[in-house]
């Protein structure tokens, strides 16, 4: 009997703990229950420019003026002379704030306290790079790069002035005219294009936040002249790209056939011109190459800078030996390039910019050509080939032709449907 009595006061204990948490549960709310769905706080990642964090700082974005220093926007922000002083000396070494350029984007974050002081400088030389001068705590400068994005492009034009007309017309740069003119310059001459002639090409656009900052490489291009159809692929054997026909045989010459972006020849070899300057029947032992001011002058093939100066007849020139038999001059610079005499430059490097300097009546590059010592027309001279295409290479270059040439036939020629169009009418 006292067994089970015993039994039945445990089993009414436990039902009273069971029944008790049971009741305890359902009463009490859980968290969740107790805020209401809009009071529930949302967490946000802290936003950042140029990696700082915009919650921290005001901001201030401008560009620079005409005249405008370093000195004139910080000193409203509380920085001493003393600090600009050492801002001034210590950007030497990686962007000095004395090359600041009219019109281009900065930004300044700054604390407001008790008083406006700024924390950061940030001064964008291009739309690629911005330059850090950090302001809090201890000065340091700093320059970054953006992430580039490298999207692929196609255009087709038709020719009615000029393969720079076209291109342009196109919404295209000059970088990629004188692309284009370089992949296809020792088999056509861009001077006599038809009206009618019309190319398609497929190219690399370079792009920081969606915005473009210039070409890469062609990667396949047609050309279409006097009824005559050139093509170009771009493929890389291991040593870099060059350029290709359809048979597989080299586009490239060891030299550029245009030294400067694409332009006019003004004036050719000859050895017996009136100069234009001394009004005397003198040889002209060189190409002038028509350009604006400031246009770049790229490095006709790879070589060693063995002469860089001024002369009266000259002005500011560049002479580059490439081997033991070729030799090229660039004449009349605006201003010369980074390479100094004695340094190696590569095809396309650029060492100088159009200019007038030295006996000249406009802007123009006059470009010299020696062969053996001897000053020779260098639109004349059958210049040796790139290396041509390996045995090795025949199958992946033809299965890429094959991709390329499907792309090309892809691209739409809108004029060809005006024509068609206006024929229907």
């Amino acid at each position: 009997m006292k067994k089970n009595l015993g039994l039945a006061s445990v089993v009414s204990l436990v039902v009273v703990v069971v029944l008790y948490f049971y009741f305890s549960k359902k009463s009490t709310p859980s968290i969740e229950e107790n805020i209401p769905m809009n009071e529930v706080a949302e967490i946000s990642e802290p936003l950042y420019k140029f990696g700082i964090p915009l919650d921290e700082y005001q901001m201030l974005e401008g560009k620079i003026k005409r005249n405008q220093t370093i000195a004139d926007i910080l000193l409203p922000f509380n920085i001493s002379n003393q600090d600009i002083f050492s801002i001034d000396r210590l950007s030497k070494d990686v962007f000095s704030v004395r090359n600041f350029v009219p019109n281009r984007d900065y930004t300044l974050f700054y604390t407001e306290d008790s008083i406006k002081r700024a924390a950061y400088f940030v001064y964008e030389p291009s739309p690629l790079e911005y330059v850090v001068y950090q302001l809090k705590d201890s000065i340091s400068i700093y320059k970054e790069e953006r992430e580039v994005e490298t999207i692929e492009k196609t255009m087709s034009g038709r020719i009615t002035v000029s393969l720079d007309h076209s291109i342009r017309e196109k919404g295209g740069s000059a970088a990629l005219v004188s692309a284009v003119a370089d992949v296809f310059g020792w088999q056509i001459d861009m001077r006599s294009l038809q009206v009618g002639d019309w190319f398609k090409v497929i190219y690399e656009e370079r792009q920081v936040n969606g915005e473009p900052i210039g070409i890469g490489k062609v990667l396949g291009a047609e050309f279409n002249h006097i009824r005559n159809n050139y093509m170009a692929y771009a493929y890389d054997q291991g040593e870099g790209f060059d350029y290709y026909d359809d048979l597989g045989e080299s586009l490239q010459r060891a030299f550029l056939r245009y030294p400067v972006e694409f332009s006019r020849i003004s004036s050719r070899y000859n050895k017996n011109r009136l100069h234009p300057v001394l009004n005397t029947r003198r040889a002209h032992l060189g190409t002038d190459f028509a350009a604006a001011k400031g246009t770049p002058i790229k490095a006709a093939a790879d070589g060693v800078i063995i002469a860089r100066g001024y002369t009266g007849g000259n002005g500011n020139y560049v002479k580059i030996r490439h081997n033991g038999t070729y030799t090229t001059g660039y004449l009349h610079m605006s201003k010369f390039g980074n390479y100094k005499n004695g340094q190696k430059v590569k095809k396309g490097d650029i060492i100088g910019y159009v200019g007038s300097t030295g006996l000249a009546t406009g802007n123009h590059l006059c470009f010299r050509f020696w062969k053996r010592g001897e000053q020779v027309d260098f639109l004349r001279e059958d210049l040796p080939a790139e290396k041509p295409l390996s045995a090795e290479h025949i199958i992946k270059f033809e299965a890429m032709k094959e991709l390329m040439d499907k792309k090309l036939n892809d691209i739409p020629m809108d004029w060809v449907e005006d024509v068609i169009t206006a024929s229907n009418r």
